[in-house]
């Protein structure tokens, strides 16, 4: 027999809060499960562990609160559906339970949060909505021996983000592990009694998971993380027990007028370049001093580049980043008035030997818990959004920046030395070059991280 509910989801609740079964047995008979955003995939699909945690959760609490006691004789069937139109219906199979009196059936369906949104059933304020990653309806049914329905409430609850120490290019699904995702449904189990609101809603956070990648899940794997402190301001961190203390004063930009003439301009022999590679002029030119600060080490660095400015590169053909870098002589590291050092920039730069592959997935700190997503996916390159080449006191390194990992990827003498995970402020690291001095890391760190690969602000006014 099948049971069937009107509407996909499971909206049926029959009241009965002044109804108790004085320790009449029940019997967990099945847990059946469903994503609608991936029902491919496998990280929704239970295993006898995951079973063990939801019948615990309703035993604790559920089956407690209405005086019921579980009978654990029977094991509970795990059902992984395979197509949407079987959301809201059981199939009742009672051949070993018959003469328990109640059985009990949990339906868990993973849902795009759009669904919920347009059919008003979660009411939350707009400015949280991009937070919510899925909404999973979790419904809790128990069944008497008549097979007539003495119990039903569902809660809708939303997996959104939780702030980890994971590194590594997020997955376009921002999904969580199994074993988080089962620890957040049953403690949204764990909410469900007689007195229950049906339709109630909660919110829950699980890490997020990243896609795994031949580039820094080498080096982050199981690796300590140095956590870093940016909420005075400053970037603040321990290593071999010293505490460093850097800062990223704000960066100065000053606009330079292209057609000026004036024999002692200190620009003339720029300007005079320029026109010569036939200089667009609908482009602007501005110099960028930046001012770096390594506070434990009392050292003052400073940056000076140049940096052009197109405002119609949204209008070419093929169009590119409106700010670039002038060119690679012009972009110099100095301590003082000391020249020490100078790099070159290169916007969008395809790495052949770097890729991750969208279609497995793991925590962005060990590969204990993988998630095969059984999609067409295939490998992809890595493309480093800025490459940042030089030399600083006459050892090379090579930054690459990828916006959308919030990753700064350290090379020094072709060696990785560092990982550094954070968009405007670095939060935690992998050193992968214990041998690095502090004044170099930390140097690594405040060019990573300085208002030059961001947006400096203009003293025009």
């Amino acid at each position: 027999m099948k049971l069937r509910i009107p509407g996909i989801f499971l909206f049926l609740s029959i009241l009965i809060s002044e109804f108790t079964f004085a320790q009449t047995p029940v019997v967990l008979e099945q847990i059946q499960s469903y994503s609608y955003i991936l029902p491919n995939a496998d990280y929704w699909k239970l295993d006898k562990k995951a079973a063990l945690q939801i019948r615990d959760a309703l035993e604790q609490n559920l089956f407690k609160s209405m005086s019921l006691k579980l009978n654990k004789d029977f094991p509970t069937n795990t059902v992984a559906l395979t197509k949407f139109n079987q959301l809201g219906k059981i199939q009742i199979n009672w051949e070993q339970t018959a003469s328990i009196p109640l059985h009990a059936y949990v339906e868990l369906y993973e849902l795009d949060p759009s669904i919920a949104f347009k059919n008003n059933l979660i009411d939350i304020a707009d400015s949280k909505k991009d937070s919510i990653n899925s909404v999973w309806f979790i419904t809790c049914s128990i069944i008497n021996q008549e097979r007539q329905v003495v119990f039903k409430k569902t809660l809708l609850m939303s997996i959104q983000p939780q702030t980890t120490i994971g590194i590594g290019y997020p997955t376009i699904y921002t999904l969580s592990s199994p074993s988080n995702l089962i620890k957040a449904i049953a403690k949204g189990i764990e909410q469900i009694n007689p007195s229950f609101d049906d339709l109630s809603y909660t919110e829950a956070k699980a890490p997020s998971l990243y896609t795994v990648d031949n580039i820094w899940m080498p080096y982050v794997h199981q690796t300590p993380r140095t956590l870093i402190d940016t909420t005075r301001g400053f970037i603040a961190f321990s290593r071999n027990n010293l505490r460093q203390i850097l800062r990223v004063p704000t960066a100065a930009m000053q606009k330079i007028n292209t057609n000026a003439t004036e024999l002692n301009n200190p620009y003339g022999t720029l300007l005079t370049n320029l026109r010569a590679s036939k200089w667009n002029k609908s482009k602007e030119l501005y110099q960028i001093e930046q001012p770096l600060r390594d506070v434990k080490n009392n050292i003052d660095y400073s940056i000076s580049s140049f940096l052009v400015f197109n405002p119609y590169a949204g209008n070419e053909m093929n169009p590119a980043n409106p700010i670039s870098f002038l060119n690679d002589s012009l972009n110099k590291i100095f301590i003082g008035q000391e020249l020490i050092g100078n790099f070159s920039v290169a916007e969008n730069v395809l790495q052949l030997d770097a890729w991750i592959d969208p279609n497995e997935l793991y925590n962005g700190y060990d590969s204990t818990e993988k998630i095969i997503l059984n999609t067409s996916y295939k490998k992809q390159n890595i493309v480093a959004n800025k490459q940042i080449k030089g030399i600083y006191k006459n050892s090379p390194f090579l930054i690459l920046i990828n916006y959308d990992a919030n990753i700064k990827t350290i090379f020094v003498d072709q060696q990785l030395a560092l990982v550094v995970y954070g968009d405007k402020m670095p939060s935690h690291m992998v050193i992968a070059q214990n041998n690095l001095s502090d004044s170099f890391l930390n140097f690594m760190l405040l060019l990573s991280y300085s208002e030059l690969f961001q947006m400096p602000k203009s003293t025009e006014e």
